[in-house]
């Protein structure tokens, strides 16, 4: 919902959180400071952020937000989703604002999530649908048992889909 109020191409209120950047800034930066205020600062607060929106913002105005919210007292910036070409693409030039950076889409494949943070891209790698398809995977991958990983078919049949229905999260994968 955040993301909305940040987008020209959602938000179409006509009040001081729509317009300018930086009013459009406004409702992320005012939540994380009153979140900042409520959980202190022994707390970590993370952000979501969809860091382009084609016709709609650019990634030097996300840039630009984060930096913001960053001031507000955000301590982890997730930043999603990726390209299918190159892991973590969208979230590497979040690092330059000194917190660390989560990347997002298709970690669950370890050659990404792998590449993402050896070539410095991300700090950290969030694998969703992979951990409800194998709630194992981190120990697989520990113990270099990849083959014996069980994929996420991105079908999002019972995981998204019973999501959205209200129903409890399984996976099509399960037996």
């Amino acid at each position: 919902m955040l993301n909305q109020f940040f987008s020209p191409a959602d938000n179409h209120r006509t009040d001081e959180y729509a317009g300018s950047i930086e009013s459009r800034m406004r409702m992320g930066i005012e939540v994380v400071r009153a979140c900042r205020r409520g959980i202190g600062k022994s707390r970590l607060l993370l952000y979501r952020h969809t860091p382009l929106k084609e016709g709609s913002y650019s990634l030097q105005e996300s840039l630009l937000f984060a930096r913001e919210l960053v001031k507000a007292g955000v301590d982890i910036l997730d930043i999603s989703p990726a390209s299918h070409e190159a892991p973590a693409d969208m979230a590497a030039p979040f690092r330059q604002l000194g917190v660390p950076v989560i990347a997002v889409n298709l970690m669950d494949e370890v050659e990404r999530a792998a590449e993402s943070l050896k070539e410095g891209r991300a700090d950290l790698v969030a694998v969703g649908r992979g951990l409800i398809a194998d709630p194992l995977w981190p120990r697989k991958v520990q113990e270099g048992r990849l083959d014996e990983i069980v994929k996420c078919a991105r079908c999002n049949e019972k995981c998204f889909g019973n999501l959205r229905k209200g129903l409890a999260v399984q996976c099509a994968q399960w037996p």
